[in-house]
């Protein structure tokens, strides 16, 4: 049996390797996209046949696995499939994308997919987010330039050791207001903190906007290959187009450059604001991901679970 292991903060150095060949560009396969939700999700983590699997929570009770990460793809699906054997528990992957689902295919030939819409990312060109050209951002255009007008003394600033303590203060803020039995939202937060106090840990940099000497918002994010991942947007709401303007002057200080192509912004959680307030921006595409289930006769669990 395969000897999972809790996925803490020091494996970020053991998991970065496995990280950097994220050709899908899904932001759950990045160092803040898998480590900032590792408690929610109970993830554990495995090296096998010089892969790295991730084990996660699923419907609160049922494990499901990502698709090896490595080189030597073939073997560590035949450890995975004996270590599931021998626990008595189905193989279910979890975080799959479009490019894993010819090699689930050719090996489960009755797997099962499902597409998570909720969990899609939302990718977009890093110059057209740049740039916000034509008539599909004028919307957005119009709630910077009304940010402009109504606001005219702000700064956006790079976060550094300078302006760290009042992000921090900010972010606190932000929590207390959130409704207290949203735990994802307290996790959340909670990751937030641990982010802003590990930033060299998780490679991450950020921006923040500043009205007056007040923190209006901030972003954190990171970058990996051609793909700046967007994995914290927390704003002030109380001015107009607050949240336009930082992702305009996050885009000015961090996104252009010849070696960033795209900008993914994660993905909606289901939320229909937030869904609206990302397709506004205009996403080149959506990344899908999926939950496979490697036989088609679903235990009755998971038939319970997509009925509910």
């Amino acid at each position: 049996m395969l000897d999972f292991q809790p996925l803490e903060l020091k494996d970020i150095p053991m998991a970065r390797p496995f990280l950097a060949n994220n050709a899908q560009r899904l932001c759950d396969l990045t160092i803040g996209g898998l480590f900032m939700w590792r408690d929610w999700f109970h993830n554990e983590f495995v090296i096998a046949a010089d892969c790295l699997i991730i084990s996660m929570r699923i419907f609160d009770s049922h494990t499901a696995y990502t698709v090896p990460l490595g080189e030597n793809r073939e073997e560590a699906l035949r450890l995975l499939e004996a270590h599931c054997q021998e626990k008595g528990e189905p193989l279910v992957f979890c975080i799959v994308g479009d490019m894993d689902l010819p090699l689930l295919s050719d090996r489960y030939p009755d797997f099962h997919a499902i597409a998570e819409r909720d969990y899609f990312d939302y990718l977009y060109e890093a110059q057209d987010l740049l740039k916000l050209r034509g008539g599909k951002h004028r919307s957005t255009r119009g709630n910077i330039n009304r940010f402009l007008r109504s606001t005219p003394d702000w700064r956006f600033e790079m976060i550094t050791q300078d302006n760290i303590q009042a992000v921090c203060a900010f972010a606190c803020a932000v929590e207390a207001e959130n409704p207290p039995d949203n735990s994802t939202l307290a996790e959340e937060a909670k990751k937030i903190r641990e982010v802003l106090d590990h930033m060299r840990d998780y490679n991450m940099f950020g921006g923040v906007l500043f009205i007056g000497d007040e923190v209006a918002g901030f972003s954190l994010a990171e970058i990996e290959s051609d793909t700046l991942y967007v994995h914290v947007e927390k704003a002030d709401t109380q001015y107009r187009g607050v949240y336009q303007m930082l992702v305009s002057e996050f885009m000015k200080m961090f996104g252009d450059s010849k070696s960033i192509a795209f900008i993914n912004r994660e993905d909606d959680n289901g939320d229909p604001g937030l869904r609206q307030s990302k397709m506004t921006y205009a996403p080149v595409a959506l990344l899908s991901k999926y939950t496979v289930y490697t036989d088609q006769s679903k235990p009755e669990w998971m038939e319970r679970c997509y009925m509910s």
